[in-house]
């Protein structure tokens, strides 16, 4: 008789820890998220040459919704000068971050001539446009313009040498993801966003102009207010619902850097807390951006306070998982219950 209850006691036993601890789950383990506050995809919003109904009907919009984009400026263009203090203004909003798209959107020849159309460009969006003085280094993204033939015959290697240089980073290409010139429709545009929630990877669409209301002209390839509105919620919805994180071009490449070059190491579990070490092998100088760490903890902790170094929060447990953010090669991270 003891012999057949022995079995069922720790069958019953074994279904009762199944229960309380995932089979797969170890307290102290810890993973690198792979976008941001574990959300499932990234949409990125790019918008080119600056034009005026961008920051007159696009980034009070976008500001509404609380949606970060990339504004990929020429800082000879007439229209853009024509409104820079309210791009400047635009520039003190952590939602708005600006690109580069060379100083004329005329070209280049050979490698001193990047040295303006690239190398000057970057410098006055570091300075003058949307300066960080912590960071007078800070990586740039860069889109290249589409010109005439034959008036961009700067070759690869130069170019890839004057990016290197000025710490400018290519953005993803035009082809396949243009609002009005690929994509016409809300439908299509949507099924971009769509596509990256599935495909849990990054998706982008680029703008140029954006309608204007009233008198006063219109920019090039206007995108419609009554799509882009309507498009503007959709991401917004994603966004909230946590399906998605919407961000800037830079934030993005330096998040995929980061992750894919980090390691997450277990230095302590004991039984009122964890110590955690996260190591990155990109340049701590160029790559500073959060990671997001999913963790794992008793399953009866509800809440943790989690330092790392001054840095202190109070963080809800959802199952036994701990999701925080952590600077790579800073100060170890501690866990413990909040009491």
């Amino acid at each position: 008789m003891k012999s057949q209850i022995l079995p069922l006691l720790l069958s019953f036993a074994c279904a009762i820890a199944a229960c309380v601890t995932p089979a797969s789950a170890v307290v102290g383990d810890a993973r690198v998220a792979p976008w941001k506050d574990n959300r499932t995809g990234v949409f990125l919003l790019m918008f080119d040459d600056g034009w005026p109904g961008q920051v007159d009907a696009a980034v009070p919009e976008l500001q509404k919704r609380g949606l970060t984009a990339t504004f990929y400026m020429v800082p000879t263009k007439g229209e853009y000068k024509a409104r820079l203090p309210k791009w400047t203004e635009a520039a003190k909003s952590s939602l708005v971050v600006y690109g580069n798209h060379t100083m004329t959107h005329g070209g280049c020849r050979d490698y001193e001539h990047a040295k303006t159309e690239i190398g000057e460009c970057t410098r006055i969006i570091r300075d003058e446009l949307q300066p960080v003085p912590a960071k007078p280094d800070r990586l740039i993204s860069y889109a290249r313009p589409g010109v005439g033939e034959g008036k961009w015959t700067l070759t690869a290697e130069d170019e890839a040498r004057i990016l290197r240089e000025t710490n400018t980073i290519s953005r993803p290409p035009f082809a396949g993801h243009g609002a009005v010139y690929h994509w016409k429709t809300l439908e299509q545009m949507t099924a971009l966003v769509d596509k990256a929630i599935v495909e849990k990877n990054m998706n982008y669409l680029i703008l140029h102009g954006v309608e204007r209301l009233g008198s006063g002209g219109q920019d090039f390839w206007p995108l419609k207010q009554d799509i882009f509105l309507p498009l503007l919620d959709y991401i917004q919805a994603r966004q909230d619902a946590r399906e998605l994180w919407v961000t800037d071009h830079i934030t993005w490449h330096k998040y995929q850097t980061e992750r894919d070059a980090a390691t997450v190491k277990t230095v302590k579990v004991v039984g009122n807390g964890i110590q955690l070490e996260l190591k990155s092998s990109a340049d701590p100088q160029l790559y500073d951006q959060l990671l997001t760490l999913i963790a794992e903890v008793p399953v009866h902790w509800r809440e943790c306070n989690v330092s790392q170094g001054s840095a202190q929060s109070r963080v809800p447990v959802v199952n036994g998982t701990l999701t925080i953010d952590a600077v790579p090669n800073g100060p170890l991270i501690s866990i413990w219950p909040a009491q």
